[in-house]
């Protein structure tokens, strides 16, 4: 806990690592979740997971407590060593792939992921699931997306949705052969003090617009734009930030000049990690952008597999958006209410 400004703030730590015993100790909560899956729906899983996460190892889950708090100034939590099996199918090589069952790593999210908040999926993407398999689709690796391969650029979850995501979590449960698939985060936070007054008091106004993702627009001849809003929010202290480097446009020349600025600022703070299997990285979507480094699949069954989860702080003010029969899928996007360009 540290002083500034005369006011007391906490930060959470950049990781937590799992002892031996406290991954035996997850591995046994896992397995009873697990249990507790077979024959039941998604409303009673998702009920389970928040009950039984609170039988996870008290470190663990004052870290992820302190990260839900108070974040932390890279806007990345990091926890390793976490007992997914090593016994796993060949990756899958479908765009809409997701998981299926609770297997290990499913209940690995579940558990971890709702010390954080409430899960959310979309309707658009993967087909609404809860866990989604991110891993390179065959012919789509110049794609800017989670099936791609090439460089992907910094961006916020679902910068273009009123209903993003508050945390993002990927698991790894596979590694790409050649290790060069790094994970990229960059956190509004250590950014901020390197921009001029003048480019953050244009980024704080609405002079910028969002394309929809290409996942959600599969099948459309057109991605539309959001209206015009901010990349910039929050305190000088305390910033939050939204933004796509592949789908933001800035709407006049002020507006481009400090968008090139804010690109230029969090690539001097960017942070690489290369996932190892039983790494979750949980990414606070409105501190960090994030990204990843190109690689080169092989498609012979062992290429590189995260599994993903999203959760919002509270799903209560998207009980009205959330799909007749589910407690976690929002539904379709009013392409209506977008402009198109």
């Amino acid at each position: 806990m540290t002083v500034k400004g005369g006011t007391m703030r906490r930060a959470a730590p950049l990781g937590y690592e799992l002892s031996p015993a406290e991954a035996e100790r997850a591995g046994a909560v896992m397995a009873r979740l697990r249990h507790a899956a077979e024959g039941a729906d998604e409303t009673a899983i998702i009920r389970a997971a928040h009950v039984r996460g609170g039988l996870l190892p008290e470190g663990l889950l004052g870290a992820l407590a302190d990260f839900r708090r108070f974040g932390n100034e890279h806007g990345v939590l990091a926890v390793r060593n976490i007992p997914i099996t090593r016994d796993l199918p060949p990756t899958p090589s479908r765009p809409e792939s997701a998981a299926r069952g609770c297997t290990p790593s499913v209940a690995a999210l579940l558990l971890l992921m709702s010390r954080l908040g409430d899960p959310i999926a979309y309707a658009e993407e993967k087909r609404g699931a809860l866990v989604q398999d991110i891993c390179p689709i065959p012919g789509e690796e110049e794609r800017q997306e989670n099936t791609g391969a090439v460089y992907f650029k910094l961006h916020t979850e679902n910068a273009f949705h009123t209903r993003r995501p508050d945390f993002v979590g990927l698991l790894c449960l596979r590694g790409d052969h050649e290790r060069r698939a790094a994970s990229i985060t960059a956190s509004i936070s250590q950014a901020y003090p390197v921009l001029s007054a003048a480019d953050v008091a244009v980024l704080r106004e609405p002079r910028f617009q969002t394309r929809l993702a290409p996942s959600f627009c599969r099948g459309r001849a057109r991605r539309p734009y959001t209206k015009p809003a901010p990349i910039i929010t929050g305190t000088a202290e305390f910033p939050r930030m939204c933004v796509d480097f592949d789908d933001t446009r800035p709407c006049d020349e002020p507006a481009a000049r400090a968008l090139a600025s804010l690109g230029r600022a969090l690539q001097r703070v960017r942070r690489e990690s290369v996932l190892r299997p039983g790494e979750l990285a949980i990414i606070d979507n409105s501190a960090a952008v994030h990204g990843r480094a190109a690689f080169t699949p092989r498609y012979d069954g062992s290429d590189r597999w995260l599994q993903r989860m999203f959760v919002v702080e509270t799903v209560r003010p998207l009980l009205g958006e959330v799909e007749q029969g589910s407690v976690y899928r929002c539904g379709p996007l009013p392409f209506p209410e977008v402009t198109v360009p």
